[in-house]
């Protein structure tokens, strides 16, 4: 539940805070009537506790322009003052629509009770308020429905007309049955068909119509199908002959009776003219077939000899263009080998890796390249070819220390080898790891930050409250004391929250430039005090969607860390650039550099090496390019670091120009 503070001395609105801290409440702070008439704009508030005495437009005024705006007109304010307390000023107070006037200093307790009773009757409001939006939109939908029914029954009485007038008028014969197959009625057409009157079938059996099980109809026409069924079956007329017939059975519901409705089309002629056609269709046939069977076979003979050759002579051409094309254009070293270990065929890679022309690899003997791996590479290379079997295993690149996996195939000209750079894959188990191990301290954080932070609260509270007791003056400083460590424990156990994984963020088009420029005065003090020096080098870059909160703390700790790194009059470099789709914030220092053993550390929770750190501040960073879509490199030598946040693509709106 939201409540609006507004004084203009922020200790008056810390002790507000202390007194009305809640896990119900939503406290919001104004330090003037127009920044709480703003907050008006954007939030609806449960109540509004307003200081009188303000600069420039007071408590009166403000509390007029919140009645005159139709949304807050009905808020309660609550006006708070130490110096307009006359009859005149309460008075004043009251017409202005305020529903209480409490005098500096306040007792807590009752301003605590107070405010749950205002937060109950807000509560109460918004409850009628939307019990009442419920009955009209019932309302609505009742009358909806009464028209609908009202076109429903007129629709229907129209059909069942036009059913009737249809069933007379149709040749076909249309009965009406129950589950248990009575006729309940039938239209004239039965007289011409079967030859029986209408009164002579009502109440007998649907079997009557047809010859012992040539109509199952109440098994072709479940109660729960709603779709019509067509069955080709076999009639019997009065007189006993039997015709052939089509039937279409459909299931109407009335009430929480099932009917059965069976059309009836005698299709004695149109079976007597398919029998004739298909007759017709199967002599011509027959014809055509021997009159074209010899020509078809000489030629056919012919011209699949001719096809096949052209085919297959295609098909190899195409094969071996597109085998010669797919291996060009593969990322991964492919070289072929005869049985004597030469190179037989090499694709671009291949080159690349060896370092050498095609020209100079074909013909020449694997081994004479790198002689130094045969004890441990040779036995793999001749398990495959003497075995016939596969081998996989990992190798260090020729000219450099990128790893490689090595798959080595067999085949009747010798052995297919491939090279596959996995070095990507190695980096991105590394940063699996690492996350994982984040997202568990994130799932710590979670869970245990908010318990402490409760009994925290208390404690705070409460030493507010018997700091202020005038019986404990003489220990002021010693109440002072315990809320300073408290402050400084909560601001730890909030960088520890900010390692949740499922931290909300809130997304807004930022200009990183323009955020580095407001920090600018405050990382200019930090970097004078510590006696350091800072250079910006700031290009156009995108609009990004971030959290201006996390970013702000992304900022600030890279920078600190920076700072701390370098001894007096060393420089700090911040940089942002465009790098291809991503933006790129680089902050580099000129300290000793990261240790090699340390550098896969970096990141992880509680790891510093710092002599005070707590090892959550780069782990912050890290959790926050999480939540934003961005990624950290950290690129270190002796003469300095240099930690680059890249933002995706995916996060940019327009470019700025």
């Amino acid at each position: 539940m939201k409540i609006l503070l507004v004084d203009d001395h922020p200790e008056n609105l810390i002790a507000l805070e202390a007194v009305l801290k809640s896990p119900d409440y939503h406290l919001i702070f104004a330090n003037s009537g127009e920044e709480a008439l703003k907050c008006l704009l954007k939030n609806d508030f449960a109540v509004i506790l307003l200081d009188v005495q303000m600069p420039g437009m007071d408590g009166f005024e403000t509390a007029r322009l919140i009645r005159e705006r139709k949304r807050s007109k009905d808020t309660p304010i609550i006006f708070i003052t130490a110096i307009h307390q006359t009859i005149e000023n309460i008075v004043q107070g009251y017409s202005l629509g305020a529903i209480d006037y409490l005098f500096k200093p306040f007792q807590p307790q009752a301003l605590k009770l107070k405010m749950e009773a205002f937060v109950k009757m807000y509560q109460n409001r918004k409850e009628i308020k939307r019990q009442n939006d419920l009955l009209t939109k019932r309302a609505i939908e009742l009358e909806k429905m009464n028209k609908s029914l009202e076109h429903t029954t007129s629709d229907m009485r129209k059909a069942e007309a036009l059913a009737r007038v249809i069933g007379e008028t149709s040749t076909d014969t249309v009965i009406t049955l129950n589950r248990t197959g009575s006729i309940l009625n039938v239209n004239p057409a039965v007289m011409e068909m079967f030859g029986y009157g209408i009164e002579e079938l009502l109440g007998q059996n649907v079997s009557k119509l047809f010859p012992d099980g040539s109509l199952p109809i109440l098994d072709n026409a479940h109660p729960t199908h709603k779709c019509s069924k067509i069955l080709d079956a076999t009639a019997i007329r009065k007189d006993g002959a039997i015709f052939p017939v089509e039937v279409q059975i459909g299931v109407a519901s009335i009430g929480e009776q099932r009917i059965y409705v069976c059309s009836i089309r005698d299709i004695t002629e149109r079976r007597q003219l398919e029998k004739e056609r298909k007759e017709r269709y199967q002599t011509l046939e027959k014809l055509v077939q021997e009159r074209t069977c010899e020509l078809f076979l000489a030629n056919a003979k012919l011209e699949e000899e001719i096809l096949e050759r052209k085919n297959t002579e295609r098909q190899l051409m195409n094969t071996s263009r597109m085998l010669m094309n797919i291996l060009e254009s593969i990322t991964d070293v492919f070289f072929t080998l005869n049985h004597q270990c030469q190179f037989i065929f090499v694709n671009e890679e291949a080159e690349k890796y060896w370092r050498m022309e095609r020209e100079e690899l074909i013909g020449r003997n694997i081994w004479d390249l790198f002689p130094d791996s045969l004890p441990e590479y040779y036995p793999l290379f001749m398990k495959a070819i003497n075995r016939r079997e596969a081998s996989h295993f990992e190798i260090l690149g020729l000219y450099s220390k990128v790893p490689y996996e090595v798959h080595v195939y067999p085949s009747d000209e010798g052995l297919s080898v491939y090279y596959h750079d996995i070095s990507e894959r190695r980096m991105f188990e590394k940063e699996i790891s690492r996350l994982d191990r984040l997202n568990l301290v994130g799932q710590m954080a979670a869970g245990i930050g908010h318990e402490i932070r409760n009994p925290m609260t208390t404690v705070r509270g409460f030493l507010q409250l018997l700091g202020d007791k005038e019986e404990f003056q003489q220990s002021k400083h010693y109440f002072e004391l315990m809320i300073e460590e408290l402050d400084r424990a909560n601001s730890i156990i909030t960088e520890f929250l900010s390692l949740a994984k499922n931290k909300p963020v809130d997304l807004k088009p930022l200009n990183l430039n323009n955020l580095i420029q407001n920090l600018f005065p405050l990382i200019q003090a930090d970097v004078m005090v510590s006696d350091k020096d800072i250079i910006m080098e700031i290009e156009d870059t995108k609009v990004l969607l971030l959290d201006e909160k996390e970013i702000r703390q992304l900022i600030l700790n890279l920078v600190r860390n920076g700072l701390e790194a370098m001894t007096d009059g060393g420089k700090l470099t911040i940089r942002t650039f465009m790098d291809g789709p991503e933006v790129v914030l680089a902050v580099g220092d000129e300290g000793s550099g990261i240790k090699i053993e340390d550098l896969e550390k970096m990141g992880t929770p509680f790891f510093t090496t710092k002599e005070n750190g707590t090892g959550l501040g780069l782990a912050t960073c890290f959790s926050i390019c999480a939540r934003q879509n961005a990624v950290i490199q950290i690129d270190t030598s002796p003469q300095g670091t240099t930690f680059f946040v890249r933002f995706k693509p995916n996060r940019t709106l327009v470019e700025v120009e």
